[in-house]
């Protein structure tokens, strides 16, 4: 009863830990199906995503973005040093997707 008592904030929950399941887009629905993936990280990533050429898209989460480039099938993900598996695979799953 006193520890319920202490503690009186409010639980949020971490945006870089998202455990819920998915299934990832079956092949005929990727823009890239297999891509080629890098990853870097960087101390500002949007600033990285924004300026890298070429692209043909970008998508952006706390942390960390992805940009890909559909003709050479490639993706970068880009994080700061403060990230999970959590973002990488939000990450790598836009870049599947395209969008």
């Amino acid at each position: 009863m006193v520890v319920a008592a202490l503690w009186a904030g409010t639980a949020t929950a971490d945006p870089l830990m998202d455990f819920s399941m998915f299934n990832p887009p079956e092949v005929s629905q990727r823009k890239i199906a297999e891509p080629m993936v890098s990853w870097l990280i960087r101390s500002s990533p949007e600033a990285v995503c924004t300026q890298a050429q070429p692209k043909d898209g970008l998508a952006r989460r706390p942390e960390g973005c992805v940009y890909w480039h559909l003709a050479s099938a490639r993706c970068t993900i880009v994080t700061t040093t403060h990230t999970s598996h959590s973002q990488l695979g939000h990450l790598f799953l836009h870049c599947l997707q395209g969008r």
